[in-house]
C-alpha cells in the first residue's frame, strides 16, 4: 500500500538486525499478496478477472498525474528535507503535504467522476459502478503517500515495513471472507480492497500521531513551503511514457479489440511477469552484501566497474529465474486455474522483456541520481512510440500474443537504451576523474 522504503533507527539492540526484520516483514507481506492474487484467481473466471483488473488499471492511471509524492524521486526528495527539520515542523509538513494531498483527492473524483460513463462506454467489460468502486479503492493509497513519506524522513523503515504486511494481511482476510459469501465477487472484491486499504492507513495516521507532537505541529515557513513544492513538481509527460512502456498500456486496445476472457488471461501473464522482474533485483539486494563482504575481489571502488559486475550478477540470477517460470508455465497456471492456460504462450514472450528489465534495475538507479535526463526522455518517448506502433497491429492480428509481443519488444529496447545511456555516463565519469 505505502509506495516509499527506508532506513531504520529503531531494533538496533538485539540479535535481529534493523534489515533482517525489514526483509522478513517484507517477504511476508510479499507471501500474502501472493496468496492474495492465488485467491482470486481461484475465485474468478477469466472474463470476471480482467474486469476486475481493468478497473483498478484504469482508476491507478490517474494517480501520478494528480497525487502527492507518486514517485520514487519526489518520495525521496521530500522525505529528505522533512528529516532535516525540528519535529515540531516535521509534524507542519506533514500537515500541509496531507492537505495538499486533500485537495489533490478532490481533483481525481471529479476527473474520474467525469471520465467513468465515457470509460464504460468505450470498454463494454467495465460497468460504471465497477469503475466508481475501483476509484473508490485508490483514495486510502494517496492518503498513504503523505504517511510513507513522513515514515521514510524519521527513519522507521521497521513500522513501515509493519505497515505493508498489515495491509496483505489485512486484504488476505477480508478477500477469504468474500469467497465464503455468495453475490458478484467483482464488486465485493473491490469492497474488500477499499476496506483493507482504509484500515491500514488509519493504523498509519495512528503511528504518526506517536512519532511526532501534532498538537505543537509549526506550519513551514515560505523558503521551506517552497522548497516543498519544489520537490513536488513532476513532468506529466513522464508518468504519461511510464504507462505506455511499463505498466502495460496495450490492455486498452485488448479491452477493446477482444473479449473479457482474454483480457484476463493477460492480465495474469502481466501480473507473473511483473513479479519476475522485482524477484532478481531483490535477491541480488540481499545477496550482494554477503558476497562483497565474504569473497575478496568482489567489490571494485569504480564506479563503472561496480555497475558491470553488479548488471552481471542480476542477469546470472535473472536468467535461471525465468527459464524456470517458461518451462513450468502450463504447471504454474494449471495449478492456479486451469481456464487460464491460454496464458502460458504470452507469458513466455513476457519472460524475455522481464530479463532485460531485471538486468536494466541497475541502470535506471543510477540514472535517478544522474544528469542524463534529456538523453533518457528522448529514449522514453521513442520506445512508447515503438509501443504504440507496434501494439495497434499486432493486437489487431493476434490478440494477447501480439500485445506481449509489442510489451516485450519495448521493454527490451528501453532496458537496452537505458544500459548504454548508463554506461556512457558512468565511462564518462571515470575519464573525469
Amino acid at each position: 500500500m505505502f509506495l516509499v522504503h527506508a532506513r531504520s533507527s529503531l531494533g538496533k539492540r538485539g540479535f535481529f538486525q534493523p534489515g533482517l526484520v525489514q526483509a522478513a516483514m517484507s517477504c511476508c507481506s510479499a507471501l500474502l499478496g501472493i496468496g492474495n492474487y492465488v485467491l482470486i484467481l481461484r475465485m474468478l473466471a477469466p472474463d470476471d478477472f480482467g474486469t476486475y483488473m481493468l478497473v483498478l488499471w484504469l482508476a491507478a492511471s490517474f494517480v501520478p498525474i494528480l497525487g502527492t509524492g507518486t514517485s520514487r524521486q519526489a518520495n525521496r526528495q521530500l522525505a529528505e528535507i522533512q528529516s532535516q527539520e525540528a519535529p515540531r515542523y516535521a509534524a507542519g509538513i506533514f500537515y500541509f503535504l496531507w492537505y495538499r494531498q486533500c485537495r489533490s483527492m478532490l481533483c481525481y473524483c471529479l476527473v474520474y467522476l467525469l471520465l467513468s460513463f465515457p470509460l464504460s462506454w468505450l470498454f463494454s467489460v467495465c460497468r460504471p459502478l465497477l469503475l466508481l468502486m475501483a476509484g473508490l479503492s485508490t483514495l486510502p493509497l494517496l492518503l498513504s503517500n503523505v504517511v510513507g513519506i513522513t515514515l521514510r524522513s524519521q527513519r522507521s523503515a521497521n513500522l513501515l515495513a509493519g505497515l505493508h504486511l498489515c495491509g496483505a494481511f489485512l486484504s488476505l482476510l477480508l478477500i477469504f471472507i468474500v469467497a465464503l459469501l455468495p453475490g458478484q465477487y467483482v464488486g465485493m472484491l473491490l469492497l474488500a480492497l477499499t476496506l483493507a486499504n482504509t484500515l491500514t492507513l488509519i493504523i498509519a495516521v495512528v503511528c504518526v500521531l506517536r512519532l511526532l507532537p501534532m498538537r505543537e505541529a509549526l506550519p513551514p515557513g515560505f523558503f521551506l513551503r517552497e522548497r516543498l513544492l519544489q520537490g513536488l513538481k513532476h513532468q506529466p509527460l513522464l508518468f504519461v511514457l511510464d504507462v505506455i512502456v511499463w505498466q502495460h498500456s496495450e490492455l486498452l486496445l485488448l479491452a477493446c479489440l477482444r473479449g473479457a476472457s482474454e483480457l484476463g488471461c493477460y492480465e495474469l501473464c502481466i501480473l507473473l511477469s511483473t513479479g519476475m522482474i522485482e524477484l532478481a533485483p531483490a535477491l541480488a539486494s540481499y545477496l550482494l552484501p554477503w558476497l562483497i563482504r565474504y569473497l575478496p575481489g568482489a567489490h571494485d571502488s569504480g564506479l563503472y566497474r561496480a555497475f558491470v559486475k553488479t548488471s552481471s550478477y542480476i542477469a546470472l540470477l535473472a536468467v535461471p529465474i525465468c527459464l524456470l517460470v517458461a518451462v513450468l508455465a502450463p504447471q504454474l497456471i494449471a495449478g492456479l486455474n486451469g481456464a487460464y492456460l491460454p496464458a502460458v504462450a504470452p507469458l513466455r514472450i513476457l519472460l524475455v522483456g522481464c530479463f532485460f528489465s531485471s538486468v536494466a534495475t541497475v541502470s535506471l538507479t543510477h540514472l535517478s541520481y544522474g544528469q542524463r535526463k534529456t538523453a533518457q526522455l528522448r529514449l522514453s518517448i521513442g520506445v512508447a512510440i515503438l509501443h504504440i506502433v507496434l501494439a495497434i497491429p499486432c493486437v489487431a492480428l493476434w490478440g494477447m500474443l501480439g500485445a506481449a509481443l509489442a510489451s516485450a519488444s519495448a521493454q527490451v529496447a528501453s532496458a537496452i537504451g537505458s544500459i548504454f545511456i548508463c554506461r556512457n555516463m558512468l565511462r564518462q565519469h571515470e575519464l573525469c576523474r
